[in-house]
């Protein structure tokens, strides 16, 4: 017996599509307030990067990295464009919270929402920008 949702694989494009829109929007919406926070907010969102022997010194830097890596590469994903190169290095920002959670022993909601944006933006880096972008080939 056919699944009533077989159909729905000849609209495969447009759940790439949604899947770019919502975490792009997710991570330009979370980006902003970083990038426009100033040096205070730099240097709490930089100290993330304490995981990975970051001298203290360079927190603002990596701080004002993140927001940037966010809102910019958010944008990118929404309009579709270099979508394997922005969902990596989202990918990479996100994993640091993300092994900050696991270094902090702390697997609250928090740690979860990391996880599967983590795992949203890898899958990313692998589909593609998928048929509805401005990354397609032939446009």
């Amino acid at each position: 017996m056919k699944s009533p949702l077989a159909g729905l694989s000849k609209f495969d494009f447009f759940g790439v599509l949604l899947l770019r829109i919502g975490v792009g929007a997710l991570l330009a919406f979370h980006g902003y307030p970083i990038l426009t926070g100033g040096g205070d907010v730099w240097i709490e969102v930089g100290q993330g990067a304490e995981i990975a022997s970051l001298n203290a010194s360079l927190f603002k830097a990596a701080g004002l990295a993140s927001g940037i890596i966010q809102f910019i590469g958010g944008i990118l994903l929404v309009i579709g464009l270099f979508t394997r190169a922005s969902s990596l290095f989202l990918t990479i920002v996100v994993s640091f919270a993300l092994a900050n959670h696991i270094a902090a022993g702390s697997f609250q909601l928090s740690f979860l929402a990391h996880l599967q944006i983590t795992l949203a933006l890898l899958g990313l880096v692998f589909i593609g920008p998928g048929r509805l972008s401005l990354d397609r080939k032939g446009i």
